[in-house]
């Protein structure tokens, strides 16, 4: 097996190097293939993505990736595989929000072994072997230590697939049970988030494998619990995710999953 420090490395690399190419393009915000009110395809989005593949293909051209841009292209067989979400935030980017992130994780053998998510506007990169601490630019963070719901701060937000159905109940029970309820617009940056301590939890009723590849295995690292609560199947890698503190995962699991 490879060393999960000399994965993170590549990992890291190539989120960075993708988030690096990005601000060099901020002109380029409304450059996009298409634009709906569902979402954004940005020009950008494609480009960074084969950045990482690049350097992914480098270092280990034997490798599978998964990326957003190219789901639908057949896996080359193997037991690592590389999970990419090139731009995770791409309606916050075109609107000139910086809440949004490069994200690269590596997969063995169906578990996560090394993770990292670079948000370059923020100026964070956060990190998490399996075996390793999860760091916010080299520094070791942690989960915080809220118990009760009603002191929690959720982060949240609407599946495009299911607007006016599961995605505003899900955001209504997340209202009702915590302190306050925030939708960002990342789902990786608000679970690295709720790894730093800065949140309490988040939930989606739909987001993608690839939101969720790195930052969970950094929350984890973190002292917090992930579930996929439902796995939709289509369309394909779409989930419904939890992400706490751990101390919370019981009492959000419970009223969260009589919804799906």
């Amino acid at each position: 097996m490879i060393p999960s420090v000399q994965l993170l490395a590549v990992a890291s690399f190539a989120a960075r190097r993708a988030g690096q190419y990005v601000v060099a393009n901020l002109s380029r915000r409304d450059d996009v293939n298409k634009a709906s009110r569902e979402d954004v395809k940005h020009k950008l989005d494609v480009e960074s993505q084969r950045i990482i593949e690049e350097i992914i293909r480098t270092s280990y051209p034997d490798h599978a990736i998964l990326g957003e841009e190219s789901a639908d292209r057949p896996e080359v067989e193997s037991d690592y595989r590389w999970i990419v979400d090139p731009i995770d935030g791409t309606v916050n980017f075109f609107h000139g929000f910086p809440w949004w992130n490069c994200s690269v994780a590596v997969w063995y053998r169906g578990r996560a072994v090394a993770g990292a998510v670079f948000a370059p506007e923020l100026g964070k990169l956060y990190e998490a072997t399996a075996d390793g601490p999860a760091l916010c630019n080299g520094v070791p963070i942690h989960v915080s230590d809220t118990e009760n719901p009603e002191l929690a701060m959720f982060a949240t937000g609407a599946d495009k697939h299911d607007l006016g159905g599961l995605s505003f109940r899900g955001i209504r029970r997340i209202a009702e049970t915590s302190q306050r309820a925030r939708l960002l617009g990342s789902a990786a940056l608000d679970i690295c988030h709720v790894a730093e301590g800065r949140l309490d939890g988040y939930f989606e009723s739909g987001i993608y494998l690839w939101d969720m590849a790195a930052a969970s295995l950094i929350l984890e690292r973190a002292g917090g619990t992930c579930s996929i609560l439902k796995d939709y199947g289509t369309p394909k890698y779409h989930i419904a995710f939890l992400a706490t503190n751990g101390k919370l995962h019981d009492t959000y699991t419970q009223a969260l999953l009589p919804l799906l």
